[in-house]
């Protein structure tokens, strides 16, 4: 292409720019509008979000499908990055809000709340669960994202636990895949001496390194985040990990992508939720209720909730018990269930009521759109 050519390009991609961002400004304009009408209630609807997306991403095929020249131009999976942002600066216009996370940033569980909340909110890390939901339950912060579930290791009890101390809600759910990648300094695997990492990940990548990588050494650390401090800071250094950790970068050094997906088991995903102090508002299309309860000392009691519900005709997508939490005395070997429904049983008075008479008390954690 000659210069000339080139040159115009990229004026109409200069006016398009312009364009884009005095669009942006009007948006950004009626957001403040609406932080207005809503009076410092809730601000983050994902249900309405995802509505837009997936809105949108039909809009997009459709324009493809009739105009030749768009076909592939923006995939669909742009729109969703893009709308992600754009949602979370206009959030960000309506309340300033912080979120806490299991830390340090350049975790899994980092890169999982910005897929959900965007970049434009305050990332808190914190070193355990627990200060998770004891932030958000102080009012420290506003939003929480703490792991429920991961597809090849099972539930994380320890946060189930943590919502019988803290009175805190699920108010949405996001599904994160974990893909491990390896990534170093040096483009020449032969030449990787240590591979660092924490040791799920060294464990889930095992027979990857030691195929492609015998004569490394591997070194657990307490995080990906950590681990790929120590890859930026020492020549012949890999880490495993996320692969945004490209995105770090220490005294003029930068990580780049040796291999990605290398897990030996595929298909890893966690589900996350997104906890708060308030309980979420809004309609959902495909509603999901987490609840909790414990069954009264009878027979069949268990059973008879089951019944319950299964004629109410709610599905059950989870139901999991745990001990009662805590060492309160005469609680041994008695145990609290949590559940999925797929409904929201807060519109479900005669079936909450219903459930009364076999459970010692029931709680609804949140009520929030299935992503599923």
């Amino acid at each position: 292409m000659d210069s000339e050519a080139l040159a115009k390009l990229r004026e109409e991609i200069n006016v398009l720019d312009t364009a884009l961002l005095d669009l942006l400004q009007k948006r950004a304009c009626v957001s403040k509008q609406v932080a207005k009408a809503k009076q410092g209630g809730t601000i983050f609807y994902p249900a309405r979000e995802k509505e837009i997306i997936v809105r949108l991403q039909k809009e997009n095929q459709n324009l493809q499908n009739a105009e030749e020249e768009k076909k592939e131009a923006l995939p669909s999976e742009s729109i969703a990055h893009i709308w992600t942002e754009i949602f979370s600066c206009s959030r960000s216009l309506q309340q300033k809000a912080r979120l806490a996370f299991l830390g340090p940033l350049g975790t899994f569980s980092h890169y999982a709340a910005q897929e959900l909340m965007g970049k434009s909110i305050d990332f808190v890390p914190c070193p355990d669960f627990e200060e998770i939901f004891a932030k958000v339950h102080g009012g420290e912060v506003r939003y929480g994202l703490v792991p429920l579930e991961n597809s090849l290791q099972g539930t994380v009890g320890q946060c189930l636990d943590l919502f019988e101390e803290y009175p805190v809600h699920i108010t949405a759910e996001h599904y994160s895949g974990i893909c491990q990648c390896l990534l170093a300094k040096t483009a020449d695997l032969s030449r990787i001496q240590v591979v660092y990492s924490h040791p799920q990940a060294l464990m889930q990548t095992h027979d990857f390194l030691r195929k492609n990588c015998p004569q490394a050494k591997l070194v657990e650390m307490s995080s990906t985040a950590e681990a790929a401090k120590r890859a930026l800071s020492e020549d012949f250094s890999a880490v495993v990990g996320h692969e945004r950790l490209k995105e770090q970068c220490e005294n003029g050094a930068v990580l780049q992508v040796l291999a990605k997906d290398i897990a030996g088991r595929k298909g890893n995903t966690t589900r996350f939720a997104l906890i708060a102090k308030e309980a979420g508002q809004g309609s959902f299309k495909k509603p999901k209720t987490s609840f909790t309860f414990t069954v009264t000392d009878k027979a069949g009691a268990l059973s008879e909730v089951l019944h319950i519900i299964q004629n109410a005709d709610v599905n059950l997508s989870k139901l999991e018990s745990r001990p009662l939490y805590g060492n309160v005395q005469g609680t041994s070997w008695q145990y609290r269930f949590f559940a999925d429904a797929q409904a929201n049983l807060g519109e479900k008075p005669e079936l909450m009521q219903a459930l009364k008479e076999f459970c010692h008390d029931i709680r609804i954690l949140g009520v929030y759109e299935n992503c599923l």
